[in-house]
């Protein structure tokens, strides 16, 4: 039986982060089709080393693309027509991602403004307790709103920037 590895044990070998090597096995599916154990985890042999190698050897020494290293190293193009889907579709995703953002303010927004009916209640609640630590809560919970706020607007901000880009 052939030598295994782990995909820790690949990522010490070839210095590459698991993401990427999970990333190449997305973009080389032929070429690395890494097996898996019983319990999920990808075992490596050592011809996935050496694709690995030659993958890196042309996207980092010789600085190919991705498309370019698979037409070199053999792989069918025929797997990855996602990439043309994604280009047809991106119009309709920009709008549906617009929308989805904006109902994620919509819920930060009704967050904040329930986190303030209770930061009313709250403080009602400690003026009445004599305690030399209800200040310090206070400005705290004031600190954690107020970031709230903050982020709203950012987001608000990034969405409008993102709309008009597109």
């Amino acid at each position: 039986m052939a030598e295994q590895y782990s995909i820790a044990e690949v990522s010490r070998l070839t210095g590459l982060p698991a993401h990427t090597l999970r990333y190449y096995e997305q973009q080389f599916p032929i070429l690395l089709g890494v097996e898996r154990s019983r319990g999920g985890h990808r075992i490596y042999r050592k011809h996935h080393l050496d694709i690995i190698s030659r993958i890196i050897k042309l996207l980092k020494d010789e600085k190919v693309s991705i498309k370019r290293a698979r037409e070199l190293l053999g792989e069918p193009e025929a797997m990855h027509s996602d990439e043309q889907v994604a280009t047809e579709t991106s119009n309709e995703s920009n709008g549906h991602l617009a929308s989805m953002l904006n109902l994620v303010l919509e819920r930060l927004d009704l967050l904040c403004r329930n986190n303030e009916s209770r930061d009313i209640l709250l403080m009602n609640l400690l003026k009445n307790q004599p305690s030399g630590q209800k200040h310090e809560l206070l400005d705290q919970i004031a600190r954690c709103r107020q970031e709230n706020r903050e982020t709203i607007k950012l987001c608000q901000t990034v969405i409008q920037r993102g709309i008009k880009a597109n």
